[in-house]
């Protein structure tokens, strides 16, 4: 199987700790303050008890429209490198029941089976819990919504040292797999880059760009290959 890796991003450390990221991380911080302004008066006239239907209804698409800017902003945010991650050791067979909702979510809203395959004793990785689920449910809702499209199923696979990867490297990895899909390999070799998803346009395109910097910033590689009708995501993650 043929793995891509988001190596056009260039994801190397002066991006990640450069200028521009510190110009990013300071504009959103900016964009946030003054979106958070919208929504303050804007939930304060909501309020107002003889307020005109028609107002009311105006002013309520400004507030949602200025909630999904800042849901955005940090997505940006994230998509730049800016994320602020705290590695540290985390054992997945005792995280992923904790996360176990978020984890069979997307299979339930699409009507996809997961077969699930986690092995028992795995050793501790070391990751930014909270961002490590980031990726992990990004690229689960991939699968699913691949999967419902072209009426597949999904799996989920993670084992120890020396059963992908040599054991000497000391990693964990998980294998996403669906079926009843394949990319092509034109889009294949753009798929981590921002705005280049596959999805229709009610996407931003920005799912798989941030799983590839969050990886980036945790050592965690991060591929894919898509074949005889199976797309696969690979997750390395280092030992603990």
């Amino acid at each position: 199987m043929q793995f891509t890796f988001p190596t056009t991003l260039n994801l190397g450390l002066e991006h990640s700790e450069g200028f521009h990221q510190e110009l990013l991380r300071g504009l959103t911080h900016k964009l946030n303050n003054l979106l958070a302004v919208i929504q303050g008066f804007s939930s304060l006239i909501l309020m107002t008890d003889d307020l005109d239907p028609g107002v009311s209804e105006n002013m309520q698409h400004i507030r949602e429209a200025s909630v999904g800017v800042t849901n955005l902003s940090e997505r940006i945010r994230s998509a730049g490198g800016c994320a602020k991650i705290t590695p540290q050791s985390l054992s997945l067979n005792e995280y992923l029941p904790v996360i176990e909702g978020a984890v069979t979510e997307p299979f339930q809203k699409e009507g996809v089976q997961l077969e699930a395959d986690v092995q028992a004793g795995l050793p501790p990785i070391l990751v930014d819990p909270t961002k490590f689920k980031d990726i992990l449910t990004e690229l689960l809702k991939n699968a699913a919504e691949a999967a419902s499209k072209g009426g597949g199923r999904c799996a989920l696979k993670i084992c120890g040292p020396g059963a992908i990867t040599p054991a000497e490297q000391r990693r964990v990895d998980i294998l996403v797999s669906n079926t009843g899909s394949q990319i092509p390999p034109e889009k294949l070799q753009e798929i981590f880059r921002p705005f280049h998803g596959s999805k229709n346009s009610n996407h931003l395109g920005l799912g798989l760009t941030i799983a590839a910097m969050l990886s980036h910033q945790m050592n965690i590689q991060l591929g894919v290959a898509s074949e005889n009708n199976t797309t696969t995501f690979w997750l390395s993650c280092p030992m603990a």
